[in-house]
This record gives structure tokens, C-alpha cells and sequence, in this order.
């Protein structure tokens, strides 16, 4: 797929998948591997979701690292 991807519409997928997670009701039984392995998993299909589309380098901010 070779979309072009505003800022707006990544931040409104990326919002969608948040918002999706945040319904999903968990039981308190879950133990901390059990969050730990969906949370990886979603995780992982947030990324193969946002993969599909193409970003311009010009649509990323400058950002500078320093230590």
C-alpha cells in the first residue's frame, strides 16, 4: 500500500487502536504474564497497522537526542 498519511489520520489510527485497548475488559485473575504477553500482541498488530501506510520524512518532526 502506498498512502500518503497525515499527521492528523496517524494520530486518529493510532487513537482508534488506543481507544479499542482501553474497552477490552480484564478480568483482576489476569496474572502479570498474561498482560505482559497481550500487551505485546497488541503491541504487534498496532505496528502492522500503522506499517501499512507510508510516511514522508517530512511529516515526522525534527527531533535532536542529546544525552
Amino acid at each position: 500500500m502506498n498512502r500518503k498519511l497525515t499527521r492528523r489520520r496517524l494520530v486518529a489510527a493510532a487513537g482508534g487502536v488506543l481507544a479499542a485497548a482501553s474497552t477490552q475488559a480484564q478480568s483482576p485473575a489476569q496474572t502479570q504474564s498474561e498482560l505482559a504477553r497481550a500487551a505485546r500482541e497488541q503491541n504487534q498488530r498496532a505496528g502492522e497497522t500503522l506499517a501499512k501506510f507510508e510516511i514522508p520524512l517530512q511529516t515526522e518532526p525534527a527531533f535532536q537526542f542529546k544525552t
